[in-house]
C-alpha cells in the first residue's frame, strides 16, 4: 500500500525531519510506503486546488488554515471531516483547543472557527526576529532582546551607517511581507481586535487608524533603506540563505526558519519578539504550522488516519518537531525536554508573548482571495505604488465584499 503525502512547509531542515519521520512509520508498518511530494509554500499554494480536485490527489495534504485554501477545499468537498479520527485517536485530549478551533469549518462552509475539524497541525510557530549576534556585536548592540521600539530603530540606523543591510526580506513569493506587516500592525492594534477581523466578525475594520500607522511604518522602513533594495525580487529561501551568510543583522520571519538559520549561523543565531508598542504589550502573528488535511478521495482513509496520528502526536513526531526547531503543537510537546539553546530562547519568547496575550492569527485568512490579493497589494505598498491609506482601503474592501456574500 502506498500513501501519497503533499508537504508544503518551508525549509530544508523541516523537510528532512519530516521525511525521517515517515520512514519511521514505514519501519513500523512494513506493508506501507509513504511517498512524500514536497513543494515550497508558494508553489504549493498555486497548485493545491488543482491537485486536490484531480483524480489521484495526495491522501494527506498540508494546506493552509483560513478561507483561501482549506476553506475552499472544504466547501468543494475535497477534504474530509476529521472528527471521527479525532474521536478514535483522542486528538481532542492530545491537542489544546486553540490548535483545533482554527481548523474548524461549519458544515455549510460559511463559518470559520466552529463545526467540523478539517486539519491538524504539527507544531507551534509564530513570527519574530532572528538576529546575528556577531554583526550586532560589531554595532555595539549586546542584547537586542532588551530593545524597545526606539532602540530597535536606532540599531537599524547603526547598521545602515556601517554599510550593512539592516533587515533581510525576500518577498517574491508574495507572503513574507505580510508577516512583517502584521508585526507593525501589532504596534498599534490590539491582538483581540485583529482576531475579530480575521474571524469575520461583523463591524470589524482593517481601514482604521492603527492599521494605517502600521502600513505607514512598513512602507517607511522600505523607503528608509532598512530592508534590502531587492526585497521584492528576492525569494524567501534566498533571503534565508543570505541572512545565514551574514548579509544582515536582522531577519523578520516565522519560527519555521529556525532550523535553517541555526544550521547556517550556529551560536551566532539569536531570536526575539518584535519590540512592544506603546501599550507595552508584545504582539506577534502566528499560532500553528500548516495543517494536515485528508483527501475525500483517499483509497486508504483508515491508513491515512493512522499516518496522520503518527506524524502529529507520536513521541517520534514530538522529537521531529524539536529537531526542526519548533515545539510540537500537542500538549505533550509543551512538556518536552529541549536542550537546543536557540529553540529554548524561542520557547521563552513564546511564553512572554502568551503572558502578554499578544498572539493573533494570520491576517490573510478571512476571505477566499485574501492571501493572494493581500500579497500582491503589499508589494505595491512596499514599492511605493500604493499609499498606506489606499492599501488599507483595498484590503477592507476585499473583506467587505466577501462578507456581503455570506
Amino acid at each position: 500500500m502506498t500513501l501519497n503525502v503533499g508537504l508544503s512547509e518551508a525549509g530544508d531542515v523541516i523537510g528532512t525531519n519530516f521525511k525521517n519521520l515517515t520512514q519511521e512509520f514505514e519501519k513500523q508498518h512494513p506493508n506501507v510506503k509513504v511517498d512524500v511530494q514536497a513543494k515550497d509554500f508558494a508553489s504549493s499554494l498555486s497548485t493545491i486546488k488543482l491537485v486536490m480536485s484531480g483524480d489521484n490527489p495526495p491522501d494527506l495534504m498540508q494546506g493552509n488554515s483560513g478561507w483561501s485554501i482549506d476553506g475552499a477545499l472544504w466547501k468543494a468537498h475535497l477534504i474530509a471531516n476529521l472528527d471521527p479520527y479525532a474521536q478514535h485517536y483522542g486528538w481532542f485530549d492530545k491537542f489544546p483547543d486553540s490548535a483545533l478551533v482554527v481548523n474548524r469549518f461549519s458544515a455549510d462552509g460559511k463559518t470559520l472557527g466552529e463545526g467540523n475539524l478539517v486539519g491538524l497541525p504539527q507544531a507551534i510557530q509564530y513570527v519574530g526576529v532572528f538576529y546575528n549576534k556577531r554583526l550586532l556585536d560589531q554595532l555595539g548592540v549586546t542584547d537586542p532582546t532588551t530593545l524597545d521600539k526606539a532602540g530597535l530603530i536606532a540599531s537599524l540606523d547603526k547598521a545602515k551607517a556601517a554599510g550593512m543591510t539592516p533587515v533581510m526580506l525576500g518577498d517574491s513569493d508574495k507572503w513574507p511581507a505580510l508577516h512583517n506587516l502584521s508585526l507593525f500592525n501589532g504596534w498599534y492594534v490590539p491582538a483581540a481586535q485583529i482576531n475579530q477581523w480575521v474571524f469575520n466578525r461583523t463591524g470589524s475594520n482593517y481601514d482604521d487608524a492603527g492599521h494605517l500607522k502600521g502600513s505607514t511604518d512598513f512602507q517607511d522602513w522600505m523607503a528608509n533603506g532598512y530592508f534590502n533594495k531587492d526585497a521584492l525580487a528576492t525569494s524567501f529561501s534566498d533571503a534565508t540563505a543570505r541572512f545565514g551568510k551574514g548579509e544582515a543583522p536582522y531577519f523578520i520571519t516565522g519560527t519555521w526558519a529556525l532550523g535553517d538559520v541555526e544550521k547556517a549561523l550556529g551560536n551566532d543565531a539569536g531570536f526575539m519578539l518584535f519590540p512592544a508598542g506603546a501599550s507595552g504589550t508584545h504582539e506577534a502573528v502566528g499560532g500553528y504550522s500548516l495543517p494536515w488535511t485528508m483527501s475525500t478521495k483517499s483509497k486508504n482513509p483508515a491508513c491515512a488516519g493512522q499516518l496522520l496520528d503518527f506524524i502529529t502526536t507520536s513521541s517520534a513526531a514530538v522529537d521531529a518537531q524539536i529537531a526542526s526547531g519548533r515545539p510540537s503543537a500537542t500538549k505533550a510537546g509543551a512538556d518536552a525536554q529541549i536542550s537546543d539553546p536557540l529553540l529554548t530562547q524561542m520557547v521563552q519568547q513564546y511564553k512572554k508573548l502568551s503572558d502578554d496575550k499578544g498572539l493573533f492569527t494570520w491576517e490573510d485568512w478571512p476571505t477566499p482571495t485574501m492571501l493572494q490579493y493581500m500579497g500582491s497589494q503589499a508589494q505595491l505598498l512596499l514599492g511605493g505604488q500604493l499609499t498606506p491609506k489606499a492599501y488599507n482601503e483595498s484590503i477592507q474592501k476585499n473583506w467587505s465584499d466577501y462578507m456581503a456574500t455570506r
